[in-house]
């Protein structure tokens, strides 16, 4: 067997002593992981952690030590506890590796880039006349400051958080009952996604021996390419609030999201969140003093700018994918990147006014208003959307057929099922600093 060190500069005194004990003692029988027919227990962490919360304490693993000098619990176990204990206390759990490896230091999570909104007023809606009627009127808004993803949520972003939320016990199967296993997820009753062994034509999601991941697909000159650092898509709007109260909840902050009613908590807790829907549109079209037509800065948009499908030139598709969804790293169109894998013709540098790239085009994002609230010449003051619905804003467009129209920035004509699995669903995160 091999143990990882246990001594250290902080707790080594204590850990020390009991070690040596452990290790001059005698020799106990390697702890079976799971009894045969019984599953997976409902709290899959290590059995020093009484209180079940992913943190072995002192008084937690010298109590599993004293256990251990006592007969009652295998030596393997109880180095893991202390070295749990001695190197930060949270753990993660893996069922990848053999117990009780399989409880370790949690990996550095792939964290959503943010970047900073000022507070102030911006004028929200269609200036130039030519989008739809729930566009207008142009009317002043003022939002406190706030943070918004720089790139929408990835695939390797979702899947990492999954395989947290898994380890806590949240995923369930179909039907909410059970533990997860494979194919549709479901957490608080509600649908999240689905993975790849059920919908290998949509979903980017694998998994597999207990463990999401992220396949790749074969792309231009039939290479095969990560789908890691693509848009997360197929997530319904509860799964997009599950990520953000779930990445908040590994972090340390506060959930903003009540998923018994599904309703953000009052006042605005310091946790990730989805943005409103004027939230979105400020960070996407608003320099300061007007309000660009698409979220990259500018009034026109090409196949040089966004990931949007044209009528003359089709899909963008810029890495020749073979089959859909077309989606493009995020943050592709930086002005470094081919316009199409293959053409001498560069992206240019198309963020938002803020910085955000993506605002435009690749995949709807999720907002958190309900659809929808209409517009008046008043201004409003850091607008929610209505209190109830049955759908679900989306923001941004995606690969339409409509020549970019759907991304423009003033553009409100998505709207979803809450629960519904499109595989061009995704979203970006905000928060409240």
């Amino acid at each position: 067997m091999h143990a990882e060190p246990v001594y250290g500069h902080k707790k080594g005194a204590v850990v020390a002593g009991l070690v040596v004990v452990v290790v001059l003692g005698f020799v106990a029988a390697r702890a079976a992981a799971l009894e045969e027919g019984e599953g997976e227990p409902s709290f899959l962490g290590h059995p020093a952690d009484t209180d079940m919360n992913w943190r072995v304490v002192m008084s937690e693993a010298i109590g599993y030590l004293a256990g251990w000098q006592g007969g009652s619990n295998p030596m393997d176990y109880a180095i893991r506890a202390a070295y749990l204990w001695q190197n930060g206390e949270m753990y993660t759990y893996n069922a990848s590796g053999d117990p009780p490896m399989w409880w370790a230091l949690p990996v550095q999570p792939d964290l959503p880039e943010l970047v900073n909104v000022p507070a102030g007023t911006f004028q929200m809606g269609d200036p130039r006349e030519e989008g739809y009627l729930n566009e207008k009127p142009v009317h002043d808004v003022y939002l406190d400051a706030y943070q918004i993803g720089k790139y929408e949520v990835t695939n390797q972003q979702f899947a990492e958080v999954l395989n947290w939320a898994h380890g806590q016990g949240y995923l369930k199967n179909f039907g909410g009952d059970t533990p997860y296993t494979r194919g549709v997820i479901y957490a608080y009753d509600q649908f999240i996604t689905y993975t790849a062994d059920i919908h290998p034509d949509t979903s980017q999601i694998t998994y597999s021996d207990g463990i999401f991941g992220v396949r790749s697909r074969a792309g231009y000159g039939d290479v095969l390419y990560s789908m890691a650092d693509h848009p997360m898509g197929g997530v319904s709007w509860y799964g997009a609030v599950c990520y953000c109260n779930w990445l908040s909840e590994q972090q340390g902050l506060q959930p903003c999201y009540d998923t018994m009613a599904w309703t953000r908590y009052e006042p605005v807790r310091n946790g990730y969140r989805l943005p409103t829907e004027a939230e979105w549109e400020r960070a996407a079209a608003w320099d300061g003093t007007r309000h660009w037509n698409f979220g990259t800065t500018s009034d026109t948009i090409d196949i040089t700018r966004a990931n949007c499908h044209y009528f003359e030139g089709g899909y963008a598709n810029p890495l020749g994918l073979k089959d859909s969804p077309f989606t493009s790293p995020v943050g592709w169109y930086n002005g470094v990147n081919p316009s199409r894998v293959g053409w001498p013709r560069l992206t240019m540098n198309a963020t938002s006014p803020v910085g955000a790239y993506d605002m435009s085009g690749n995949v709807w994002e999720w907002c958190n208003d309900w659809w929808y609230r209409v517009y008046t010449n008043e201004p409003v003051i850091n607008p929610t959307g209505p209190t109830w619905g049955s759908a679900r804003l989306l923001r941004g467009g995606f690969m339409v057929y409509d020549n970019g129209d759907a991304s423009r920035t003033a553009n409100r004509g998505a709207l979803g099922n809450p629960g519904g699995l499109n595989s061009l669903y995704g979203f970006r995160i905000s928060r409240t600093p």
